[in-house]
């Protein structure tokens, strides 16, 4: 979306003044002197012109309104409805609303018996949750575990936590981490979207991405994903998120971070951005210790907290706590436990949930207890605690500690209303009872908007093919993946879209009959031979293209990065590529740049000597 000013004739613009003057009264003064028109007075061309541009635009402005109120998150009457609700429950039920469990395996019936016996908000499944059979995700089974979950009663005679749909979560955000994979469409990793951001300032695919996303998870019974990240990776030295990331420009991962959220939002589910106080910039990963932020604050909230502070801004349904110590909170003490780390979320203006890293991690559990860390994340500030060591003893624990005074009731009450909030929410959106997400009709103005969030956040004047919000999207080109609607599609386009040259020529056919293939997985090899053999290549000879999947260098006459490029800093080879993924249309993209196409993308890390943004194309 452009400004009035901006999309408006001089002309028109002059003529759109003089009407604006003149809806102040009758002793209103013209500009310039100029008489205002007498009563009755027909207008002209320009000034009609002039008119029908202001109210479009603020039906326009109000479409985009509307949307954000929908996408956004909890609303007051949800607020409202999840506070009487609360106020109902049983202390039993309000410890439990603030407890996501796991469970063992396929073992559907333990984990209803978790949420029934200890009315939990929900539970989370992770991969070995996943039923799968020849190693392809068995979705018959998978939809009737979910079902079974979404089932359970968790209410009593006393209390309203039956009036509450179970949260069905997981931890799917693309790439590296996706726990329900094929037969769902696999997709490149978040940094893949980075380098295209990178080289062309586009956001509207991120947003569609994690749209489609959202449906296929939506459409097996999910109700909640763990995603998208905000941390902004420090590049080589960052062992655990790299290519999980936008990327390391703070100014880049806020916009792409607000589309992937608005964009699940979108599709009927709730994300939440993470990993504040930032996963990006330490060296030590949390599952396996405790990891310090060697930053200050000062300069946190100018690099790492930039990201969440622009999507909290905006509106955003969840924040993810991680476990990560900042000195200046208090020597030892994780993240997750710091009242101070709570209280600068709510800072930044977020009033929805704040829920934990998994508190099993062992940041946590091999150092601070396993119920008695729970305790503390609530009295700190968390909403939602996630895969606790024992639901039954951190439910049992929390009873115990409003029973003592450690934990302030109000305090429980307060975290169970957030959650309740999101759940309302949640099914709302998912129904078509809102504004926006799943079955509900764009209004007509938002029709060739292909961006989320609100005016002035930086996406409303970026739509494929130069168009603006209010215009229509029969008049963009029907090839878009965007305009066709195909999930597919939009998949194929990031991974063409991404593709960096690193160093090398640009467009030069580098294989002309054959190639070998070093490195990698077996699948990895496997997608590029049927990619190239596609293409009509041979495989088995020819310049040798090596394939890197972790932070380990290679050396061949070409040098693919699959995941995060950094190791291309320290590979030997003529022809250096980043791929941010490894999907079979990533390596159809890449022997496509092989034979002689462009590579489009641009750096969103730095690489050895380049900088952020860097592309030999």
């Amino acid at each position: 979306m452009v400004s009035l000013a901006r999309v408006l004739t001089p002309a028109a613009l002059t003529a759109a003044l003089l009407l604006s003057s003149c809806a102040g009264g009758d002793d209103a003064a013209s500009p310039e002197g100029t008489e205002p028109a007498p009563e009755g007075a027909e207008l002209s061309e320009e000034e009609i012109a002039a008119q029908e541009q202001q109210e479009d635009q603020a039906r326009f402005e109000e479409a985009v309104d509307a949307q954000e109120a929908a996408l956004a998150g909890p609303g007051e009457q949800h607020r409202s409805e999840a506070a009487d609700l609360v106020a109902e429950m049983t202390p039993a039920q309000r410890a439990g609303q603030v407890i996501i469990g796991e469970y063992t395996g396929t073992d559907v019936d333990s984990a209803a018996e978790l949420l029934e016996q200890h009315h939990l908000a929900g539970v989370i499944l992770m991969g070995h949750n996943i039923p799968t059979s020849s190693g392809v995700v068995d979705i018959e089974a998978l939809e009737a575990q979910i079902d079974a979950l979404a089932s359970s009663d968790r209410g009593t005679e006393e209390g309203s936590g039956d009036a509450v749909p179970p949260i069905i979560s997981v931890d799917q955000e693309g790439g590296l981490v996706t726990r329900v994979g094929a037969p769902l469409l696999e997709w490149p990793t978040p940094m893949a979207s980075g380098a295209v951001h990178q080289a062309s300032g586009e956001l509207w695919s991120v947003g569609q991405l994690h749209r489609y996303m959202a449906q296929d998870l939506a459409d097996l019974g999910f109700t909640v994903t763990f995603a998208p990240n905000a941390d902004v990776t420090m590049g080589q030295a960052d062992p655990t998120m790299g290519s999980r990331t936008f990327g390391a420009d703070p100014d880049s991962v806020g916009p792409l971070a607000l589309q992937g959220l608005r964009g699940l939002a979108d599709a009927g589910l709730a994300g939440s951005i993470k990993h504040f106080p930032g996963h990006g910039s330490v060296t030590e990963d949390s599952h396996a210790t405790l990891p310090v932020q060697q930053r200050g604050l000062s300069e946190l909230r100018q690099s790492d907290w930039k990201p969440f502070a622009e999507v909290i801004e905006a509106g955003a349904p969840m924040v993810m706590m991680g476990h990560i110590e900042v000195p200046e909170w208090g020597q030892g003490a994780p993240s997750s436990l710091s009242a101070a780390a709570y209280a600068e979320i709510r800072d930044m203006g977020h009033e929805g949930v704040i829920v934990t890293d998994a508190m099993n991690m062992a940041a946590i559990a091999d150092r601070f207890g396993g119920d008695q860390a729970v305790v503390e994340a609530l009295a700190a500030g968390a909403d939602l605690i996630l895969m606790p060591h024992s639901s039954p003893g951190a439910h049992g624990a929390i009873i115990e500690a409003v029973e003592s005074g450690e934990l302030e009731a109000d305090r429980l009450s307060e975290a169970a209303e957030r959650v309740v909030a999101l759940a309302l929410w949640q099914q709302e959106l998912m129904t078509g009872e809102l504004e926006a997400g799943p079955g509900v009709s764009a209004a007509e103005q938002l029709r060739g908007r292909t961006v989320y969030g609100p005016l002035g956040s930086g996406g409303e004047t970026e739509e494929p093919g130069g168009q603006t919000g209010g215009e229509d999207r029969e008049d963009a080109d029907d090839d878009d993946p965007a305009v066709a609607g195909d999930a597919a599609a939009v998949a194929e386009h990031v991974a063409v879209r991404a593709i960096t040259l690193v160093e090398g020529e640009c467009e030069a056919e580098l294989v002309t009959e054959a190639l070998q293939i070093h490195g990698g997985t077996e699948q990895d090899r496997q997608r590029l031979a049927a990619a190239a053999q596609e293409a009509g290549l041979e495989v088995g000879y020819g310049p040798v293209v090596t394939l890197l999947g972790g932070s380990t260098p290679g050396s061949g006459e070409v040098v693919v990065a699959l995941d995060r490029p950094e190791p291309l800093a320290d590979s030997a080879g003529g022809t250096k590529l980043a791929l941010y993924g490894r999907t079979a249309e990533t390596f159809d993209a890449l022997v496509a740049v092989l034979t002689g196409a462009e590579a489009p993308g641009a750096l969103p890390v730095e690489v050895g000597e380049y900088p952020v943004g860097h592309a030999q194309c």
